[in-house]
């Protein structure tokens, strides 16, 4: 049967197969069942073994007589702090100036009655043990239930997305180191049947130990009075996030593979690095806000908060989810609202990351998107982005536009630094292009001149610095529309209008730069790449810092040629500072583009002189 089963999996997919068949063997089986099992014991005994007994005091959590003792430890302060000031009365009337007998008498008899009142307070508090009976083992077993609940979660999500993304990016890197992706390049598989065999079968033995945490996991909710559907959203929720950070894996595996060995360990610290940030990051009504549906724990508050409890006690959580809005629809009043805005967000660019695989899959020297499928992904991006970002006026909170505004400029700097690698052709691509538009020139001059701007904005081996332009249309539209109808003053939307100016330029300027190092001649121009764009990003800012020149100062004018012209920079430049940026940026970007037109044009001479001369060989 076992054999049956294993032969109609091979037959959906091939590749799932092959995975699995050197992974479920009876050892790797067994270690993963001992590592789940004694997983989940620990976590169930580093709970249970705290349980209260006789040495469980009054002021302890789950004692019943807290209240009580507490009422009486403020009591006994008080009488503490009494009997000090009657002390100091009776030193007072018992000096040589002051002294009054009756008075004297008087404090005698307080002093008295007062510290017998402490005695008698003072008898069960020094012995401040609860009473067995007094115990709520109840509630103490409830919150107990709560906390194993957590526990397990957190180790179920860790260990699925961390080590998941490791496996996925090491074995896709021995299967580059030993020519085996090339052979399935190759092979009639298709490239959705490769990808989901790899997604299924390289973690199996996480799958195995996380179905064996299963039922614990769900035991432990339902004591802790959670609804059985909403705990089996979250793992609805996880099972997304799988799909999206292993995809996002072996998106990675491909275009990374300059790191060597060291890429599958920057990957998974990337994915632990990144969910520890957004599991602690605050909801600040902002466009920062959509990092937090991309962790599984976004929906831990809902679940918390039925049992009674509060989500904020804990150690590890998102704050408030409560208050997330989504083009101002209150969507963190409702789990359910919060739990399909994270499976579209999770289904939509684990989408947009599978495009981008099986380009790069089938076609290593493609790029890893086409310029058509970058402008409805750019859509989308300003969709989630400004969806956060719009938000209700508070009064107590009169900057809010602003801070939503540069909240977004970094979201939107990562979106075009992504679209730059993902757009940018190689060399030879640029070459192939250059060619068939030098002939083109030569032979249709009219029909080229025509097709064009056609070429560049659709053909996926054109430049991609028209395109870039293009996506940062599609963005800036929709921002500057928002900005319009912010209930603020004028020349706020006079800073954040230009700031839209200065960051889409600075952009343009990047995409030139990387189009140009992509067209040289030396090897390993993808990486020449990456470090002239990361110099020229970082090392400006980093350079007026250390030379102290700040927004507002002799020099400052200078932080508008940098990624971060943002509206705290614009609101100390003058009209004139602001029209000489925008001509220094727009003559950086003039020359740029006419030496990336002046290669091209050569190339494609070039290319042209050789293909003629081989032709002639050839007729030789």
């Amino acid at each position: 049967m076992l054999l049956n089963w294993i032969d109609k999996i091979g037959d959906l997919n091939p590749q799932l197969l092959r995975e699995i068949k050197g992974r479920l063997n009876s050892r790797n089986v067994a270690i993963a069942i001992v590592v789940s099992v004694i997983g989940q014991l620990l976590v169930y005994l580093s709970w249970f073994k705290n349980m209260p007994g006789e040495n469980y005091y009054v002021y302890d959590t789950y004692c019943k007589l807290r209240p009580l003792y507490e009422s009486s430890q403020q009591q006994l302060y008080r009488l503490q702090d009494q009997y000090r000031q009657l002390q100091q009365q009776f030193a007072h009337f018992s000096g040589s100036q002051n002294y009054n007998p009756e008075k004297i008498e008087q404090l005698k008899n307080s002093i008295k009655t007062v510290k017998g009142n402490i005695a008698d307070l003072s008898v069960p508090l020094n012995d401040g043990i609860c009473p067995l009976d007094q115990i709520d083992l109840q509630g103490w077993l409830q919150d107990q239930y709560r906390y194993m609940f957590v526990s397990l979660s957190l180790f179920v999500l860790f260990a699925l997305l961390v080590i998941g993304t490791y496996m996925l990016i090491s074995n896709l890197g021995h299967e580059e180191r030993r020519g085996t992706l090339n052979f399935i390049r190759l092979s009639p598989q298709s490239t959705q049947s490769f990808w989901l065999g790899k997604l299924l079968g390289v973690p199996v033995l996480l799958y195995v130990a996380a179905v064996l945490a299963i039922p614990l996991h769900i035991w432990s909710g339902l004591s802790a009075q959670m609804p059985l559907v909403e705990i089996l959203s979250f793992w609805m929720i996880l099972a997304a996030s799988c799909a999206f950070f292993y995809s996002a894996a072996l998106l990675f595996g491909l275009f990374g593979s300059w790191f060597s060995g060291f890429q599958a360990w920057l990957g998974s610290g990337a994915v632990l690095t990144f969910l520890w940030i957004v599991n602690f990051k605050p909801i600040d009504q902002s466009s920062m806000d959509w990092l937090n549906l991309f962790s599984p724990s976004v929906v831990f508050p809902y679940l918390i908060d039925r049992t009674g409890s509060s989500y904020t006690n804990f150690s590890f959580n998102q704050g408030e989810i409560q208050g997330l809005e989504f083009f101002n629809f209150p969507l963190g009043e409702n789990g359910l609202s919060v739990v399909i805005l994270a499976l579209v967000n999770y289904a939509l660019w684990t989408y947009w990351i599978g495009q981008a695989l099986n380009r790069q899959f089938r076609n290593p020297s493609a790029t890893l998107l086409s310029k058509r499928h970058s402008y409805l992904l750019t859509a989308c991006w300003i969709v989630f982005t400004l969806g956060f970002a719009l938000q209700a006026p508070r009064p107590e909170y009169s900057s809010q536009f602003v801070h939503n505004f540069n909240s977004l400029l970094p979201l939107n700097l990562v979106l075009f630094l992504g679209l730059i690698a993902a757009l940018s052709p190689q060399r030879q691509a640029l070459q192939d292009w250059a060619r068939y538009r030098h002939q083109g020139k030569s032979t249709r001059q009219g029909f080229w001149k025509s097709s064009l701007l056609r070429d560049l904005l659709w053909g996926d081996k054109s430049p991609s610095v028209l395109a870039i332009a293009m996506n940062l249309l599609i963005t800036a539209l929709p921002l500057i529309g928002w900005i319009l109808f912010w209930s603020v003053e004028v020349n706020y939307k006079l800073e954040a209008f230009f700031t839209v100016i200065f960051s889409l330029s600075v952009i343009l300027i990047y995409a030139a730069i990387a189009q140009l190092m992509l067209l040289m001649k030396t090897p390993k121009r993808a990486i020449w790449a990456t470090g002239t764009l990361i110099a020229v990003i970082s090392l400006p800012p980093i350079i007026l810092t250390v030379l102290s020149i700040y927004p507002g100062q002799n020099g400052g004018g200078l932080w508008l040629l940098t990624a971060f012209p943002w509206s705290n920079v614009m609101q100390y430049a003058s009209p004139i500072l602001i029209l000489q940026a925008i001509l220094i940026q727009v003559g950086v970007l003039a020359v740029l583009n006419w030496q990336l037109t002046r290669q091209l044009g050569r190339a494609g001479e070039s290319a042209s002189k050789a293909l003629f001369a081989g032709r002639s060989s050839i007729s030789d």
